[in-house]
């Protein structure tokens, strides 16, 4: 049900409009008292959901720690003296707090008792132990359909009346099919997850189709790329890859159904979805990849990008992988013998630390790829792919952040890439942040003459930072469509608020009383929505302070937090089309960071570099 809510302009604004009345700004967000009660009511259409009911779980509530990080301004703080988000790897890995929870949780597991069987060191206390052992109480385990919106869990629960007892799955390890070389499905007879056999046990519906080019896709990015902001994207563009955060093997593997769709679960109608893997281990990146193929993922990446100390240094995966090539070859051929017949896909850096000649790269492409399978039939593009983060990474004395700006761009090696390798993939990451430069690498605009023609770009920060401006266009200026899925941001709001009121709460209330999800992680992802528009700070304080006073009010929602808010924005802002007008004036030209690239390095003599590195 859609229902015409009345707010009057400037009605929800109270101690920030109030400090703004005091000044000499003018404008409709700076309206005095009087001004205000004899202005017209405005209508802003959100869905209701019948009867006014919005919903009646409560926001769950930050624990100290998060407490202090929103202080220091992070993740789920909408008060901001900057306009601009929290910075997060493109790579993947700028938190690691799934990394540090799953030590957390396997460290607290060993130490508790269990009578009657041997202790498991990595084992997960259970969904009671976790969440509602002290008053709260558990949610209806929601999954496949989640009040009308459909998840992949569908898939479990079909595999699960079709084939009793298939979980945990028995994965190929390496030490069986290594020998057979990568897709020589040597030890496949015990595989359920070898190939895409194990579809013919699902209903037609919940078989995942073929998926589009990936000719733009959005980064992994730790505590930002959540299933709610995939969400919110696939609404703003239907065919843009998304991509998962990070998720570490040994996570995946020391937890067991339902708890998995807390990290592997995701909205179908998020399609086509990428999921990212983090490990060095093969065996347990197999089991890892086997346990979410079930998920029906469009693609599994593996992390060989990430320079975060607590990746890449004590846990010895991310960007260090790329110091041994043959070591990620393993893993690679591993992950695929596992995935359901998903492709399997790298993404890393151009090179690490003082290994950062163009043979390096090449010599660890080469490697690589020797152990990856054509993609199948689920892309229309069947070629092995690696998404280049054109970048060095420097893994002592620089911090992730750093890593992200210092280290230059040298797009020009991954277009020599695309000339050395035309029998593979590439997409280029770092530096691109619109849709209209998109566009032009799909075009082809500013190739090196010479270079090889790229699959497509990846965007991470950009689109955090500003959801609306990079992808609200995607579908028309990259992809070609006639119109985009949303008309304006009420429209894409009225949508989102559909998708909150189907999963808030769905994973129950903490002893605490608060949800999970809660609104405030629900409503995290439109933090930036209205990014460079008038009095958009002021929204998100206005945001940010009924989330505050309503932590625990029955009854609180999404739909709620919007309707007392948006009345400090304009109806221009509301209802503005996503732009710009496509194709630009003069045809579109390459965009800044491509039109002028140094020289493309000398073409390496396939082979060469293995031996070159051989005779070290």
């Amino acid at each position: 049900m859609v229902v015409a809510l009345r707010v009057a302009p400037g009605a929800a604004v109270r101690s920030h409009t109030s400090r703004c009345r005091a000044t000499s700004r003018s404008g409709r967000g700076a309206l005095s008292p009087a001004a205000t009660a004899s202005q017209p009511q405005r209508r802003i259409h959100l869905f209701d959901g019948g009867g006014g009911n919005l919903g009646r779980l409560v926001t769950q509530r930050l624990s100290s720690q998060q407490q202090s990080k929103k202080k220091r301004g992070a993740l789920l703080s909408f008060s901001s003296s900057s306009s601009s988000p929290v910075a997060a790897d493109e790579d993947g890995c700028s938190g690691t707090a799934k990394l540090a929870a799953a030590d957390a949780a396997a460290a607290a597991a060993a130490a508790a008792p269990v009578s009657g069987a041997k202790k498991d060191p990595g084992a997960k206390s259970s969904l009671e132990q976790t969440y509602y052992q002290h008053g709260g109480t558990r949610g209806p385990d929601l999954r496949g359909d989640v009040n009308g919106i459909p998840w992949a869990s569908a898939r479990i629960l079909a595999l699960d009346a079709a084939q009793p007892g298939w979980f945990p799955p028995q994965p190929n390890s390496w030490a069986s099919y290594s020998s057979g070389g990568a897709g020589g499905g040597g030890g496949g007879s015990n595989n359920m997850f070898a190939g895409t056999e194990w579809q013919r046990l699902l209903p037609p519906a919940l078989v995942p189709g073929p998926s589009p080019p990936q000719l733009l896709s959005v980064a992994p990015m730790m505590e930002y790329t959540t299933a709610h902001f995939r969400y919110l994207c696939r609404l703003l563009s239907s065919r843009t890859w998304l991509y998962t955060e990070m998720e570490v093997d040994r996570t995946l593997v020391h937890t067991e159904h339902p708890r998995l769709d807390r990290f592997l679960d995701f909205p179908t109608q998020t399609h086509p979805s990428a999921l990212q893997l983090g490990g060095s281990d093969p065996e347990l990146l197999a089991l890892a990849t086997a346990i979410a193929a079930p998920y029906g993922y469009d693609e599994i990446n593996l992390n060989c990008g990430c320079p975060s100390p607590k990746v890449a240094g004590k846990g010895a995966f991310g960007a260090a992988l790329m110091l041994e090539p043959s070591l990620v070859a393993e893993c690679v051929a591993a992950m695929a013998e596992n995935s359901g017949g998903a492709p399997v896909t790298v993404k890393c850096r151009i090179g690490v630390d003082d290994v950062d000649s163009y043979s390096d790269l090449c010599r660890f492409v080469e490697t690589v790829a020797a152990a990856m399978p054509p993609a199948g039939v689920w892309s229309g593009d069947c070629r092995p792919l690696f998404a280049i983060h054109a970048r060095k990474a420097l893994l002592k004395g620089l911090s992730p952040a750093e890593n992200r700006t210092v280290p230059p761009l040298r797009y020009e090696w991954v277009y020599a890439l695309a000339r050395d390798f035309p029998e593979l993939g590439f997409v280029l990451n770092g530096g691109v942040t619109t849709a209209e430069e998109a566009a032009a690498v799909v075009r082809g605009a500013g190739v090196p003459q010479g270079g090889g023609r790229l699959v497509g770009t990846m965007i991470g920060r950009a689109v955090h930072a500003n959801p609306w401006g990079v992808l609200g266009n995607a579908d028309v200026a990259v992809f070609g469509a006639e119109s985009n899925p949303c008309k304006s941001r009420r429209e894409l709001l009225e949508k989102y608020a559909v998708y909150c009121q189907a999963t808030h709460g769905r994973y129950g209330v903490t002893k605490d009383g608060y949800t999970v999800p809660s609104v405030r992680h629900l409503m995290h992802p439109l933090q930036n929505l209205f990014q460079g528009q008038h009095n958009a700070k002021v929204w998100r304080r206005e945001v940010d302070e009924v989330l505050k006073q309503d932590a625990k009010k029955p009854g609180a929602s999404v739909a709620d937090v919007l309707e007392r808010t948006l009345g400090v924005l304009s109806d221009e802002v509301l209802d503005a089309p996503p732009g710009p007008d496509w194709p630009p004036a003069g045809g579109g030209a390459a965009p800044e960071p491509l039109k002028v690239l140094p020289a493309m390095p000398a073409a390496v003599v396939r082979g060469a570099s293995r031996a070159a590195a051989t005779a070290r």
